[in-house]
């Protein structure tokens, strides 16, 4: 049996707005939550001198900037700046870090390759799921 067909149209100011801590925010679009099977998405709002801290995902991940200017390391050595259209394709495993170290805001859109995304902490092992209540940056 096929699975049911789904049109979601998710206009942006009506996207919860959910509090990741130290001022970042994520704006959840396609989740398990709306019937996503094989991705999670959503816009991620940098404040200005702000940073999610070290981390691996269990899955494919994709970054675009679309606004403002983002500095990401990978594995603890490579440093990338992204900056608006600019994106950057993350391979589960990899260690990264998302860090806004300009006066100004960064609007990033991040793609997951599942619905059944986790976050692990590289300072604790903590291991999260996506979007949950766990889901929170620490002030560095």
């Amino acid at each position: 049996m096929a699975p049911p067909k789904s049109i979601n149209h998710l206009k942006y100011a009506d996207l919860p707005q959910v509090s990741r801590g130290i001022g970042i925010v994520n704006q959840p679009i396609a989740s398990k939550e709306i019937g996503a099977r094989s991705l999670h998405s959503g816009i991620t709002v940098m404040p200005a001198r702000s940073a999610v801290p070290p981390h691996i995902h269990n899955a494919e991940e994709q970054v675009t900037v679309l606004e403002g200017t983002m500095r990401i390391v990978l594995d603890g050595d490579k440093e990338v700046f992204c900056s608006k259209y600019d994106s950057t394709f993350i391979s589960p495993g990899v260690q990264h870090e998302l860090i806004n170290d300009t006066d100004e805001q960064v609007i990033a859109m991040v793609i997951y390759g599942s619905a059944n995304v986790n976050r692990t902490f590289s300072e604790t092992g903590e291991t999260v799921e996506i979007g949950s209540d766990k889901d929170k940056f620490p002030a560095n």
